[in-house]
């Protein structure tokens, strides 16, 4: 759990600084714990381990923190992750409010923005996320879809089919408009992410 709250923490970091009047300490190193968001990301790795304790006294008591602290999470920031999602180390949620997380598996490096939701649809099933993703402001993931890598959820779009790697989709419903993994949004992955070459031209016989 600690381990995967400082790989969490060490990403969002990077984030942060961008701007020249921004190279401070405070701004590089406290803001980023100061957010909600930041705090949604721990509630839900703490949920996420306290479930896997197998002390029986301390399990209860373990879990029974987790469900009032998720509430108070709820509550205060508007953001919820199934604890039963497994999700990858870089987890990084900008902003607050409205934020629903409810998938099967979620990969390394994605980031996620107010408004996001990723549900399951009744009788279908959850979705499935590969690594370095990003959801813009208010787009909506249902159902049991597969997202690849290296992609961006534009804000504000529905993606209810299947999204290829290295894919930008945009829309209601969401279409590809484009193939390229070269995306600012897609910059600092926790994990280095492997580069594609592109397949040589074809040549004329």
């Amino acid at each position: 759990m600690f381990e995967l709250i400082r790989d969490d923490i060490r990403r969002k970091t990077l984030g942060f600084g961008i701007r020249p009047e921004d190279q401070t300490f405070f701004r590089k190193r406290v803001t980023p714990f100061l957010e909600f968001g930041t705090f949604g990301v721990m509630v839900y790795r703490f949920g996420s381990w306290a479930y896997t304790v197998k002390i029986p006294v301390i399990r209860q008591l373990l879990i029974l923190t987790y469900l009032f602290v998720n509430v108070f999470c709820m509550a205060v920031t508007g953001i919820h992750i199934a604890r039963e999602t497994k999700i990858g180390p870089g987890l990084v949620i900008h902003n607050f409010s409205g934020i629903l997380v409810l998938a099967d598996e979620i990969g390394h490096s994605c980031t996620l923005n107010q408004q996001v939701s990723i549900m399951n649809a009744r009788g279908v099933g959850r979705a499935t996320i590969g690594n370095n993703c990003y959801f813009g402001a208010g787009c909506k993931v249902v159902g049991k879809v597969k997202i690849g890598d290296n992609v961006v959820v534009s804000a504000n779009s529905l993606v209810v089919m299947d999204v290829p790697s290295n894919s930008t989709v945009l829309g209601v419903p969401a279409r590809i408009i484009s193939r390229e993994a070269n995306s600012p949004y897609l910059k600092n992955p926790i994990i280095p992410m492997p580069v594609e070459t592109p397949a040589p031209a074809p040549t004329a016989s």
